[in-house]
């Protein structure tokens, strides 16, 4: 079943800020084209099923220069990933907003923002996190030396908004990891038990859908906002 995501305007430039940097500018020419081989091939038919002959050909080199780059396969397969996860950066906006604990109904729009645009704009990524997950095991540390400092600046966030009453009381951690699984599991899972496609036009459409349901849960709300206005029957 493939990935759906939200229709999004093409882009070739990320503006200063954004929350996708561009790739680092001290790779050469050769090796931005090995990893870039190497993010597709891996993405789309996995670690074992893809072999460093079909990468060097996808690259336009020969197998004896994409080893003088990466000594092994599962070093080039590293290197694909971090490649993919250097760029991920909260906005400056977004840092302000959370380090000057601004009220949630400002933060929760723009981390919506954010996470909808890693999570349904970064397909490559997410299928290799997923291929690391089930054929690469102990890849805890480069995932938290990229996302680490992420994850920590939004719990704190949530941590200090609790201690104030601007929200109700939640595991800081628990809430961080289910805004994530919350956009995860409702693009992929939607259309297969809803029977039609997201309703969401744009990404913004979704994640002000999305920061809305959260606001209610977090303030404490009985009955939340539902994600979409006529969900339908899930049976039939």
């Amino acid at each position: 079943m493939s990935n759906p995501s939200f229709p999004r305007s093409p882009a070739t430039n990320w503006p200063e800020g954004s929350m996708l940097a561009p790739r680092s500018q001290q790779k050469s020419v050769t090796e931005v084209r090995i990893l870039e081989a190497a993010v597709q091939l891996f993405a789309h038919h996995g670690f074992s099923g893809t072999s460093t002959r079909e990468i060097a050909q996808l690259a336009d080199v020969n197998e004896t220069t994409l080893f003088r780059y990466y000594g092994t396969k599962k070093d080039l397969f590293w290197a694909a990933v971090e490649a993919r996860l250097s760029r991920i950066k909260l906005s400056r906006e977004l840092q302000s907003a959370l380090s000057s604990d601004h009220e949630p109904g400002e933060v929760l729009p723009k981390l919506f923002d954010f996470v909808v645009e890693l999570i349904c704009g970064q397909p490559e990524l997410m299928r290799l996190l997923y291929v690391s997950a089930l054929e690469l095991p102990g890849s805890d540390e480069i995932y938290r030396k990229h996302l680490g400092a992420i994850f920590d600046s939004i719990t704190a966030y949530l941590t200090r908004s609790t201690a104030r009453g601007a929200i109700s009381g939640i595991d800081p951690h628990l809430a961080t990891l289910a805004f994530v699984g919350t956009v995860i599991s409702h693009s992929s899972l939607y259309q297969l038990f809803v029977g039609r496609a997201l309703p969401y036009s744009t990404n913004s459409e979704a994640s002000s859908a999305y920061s809305n349901f959260w606001l209610s849960m977090l303030r404490g709300a009985l009955e939340p906002p539902p994600l979409v206005a006529d969900p339908g029957s899930l049976v039939g």
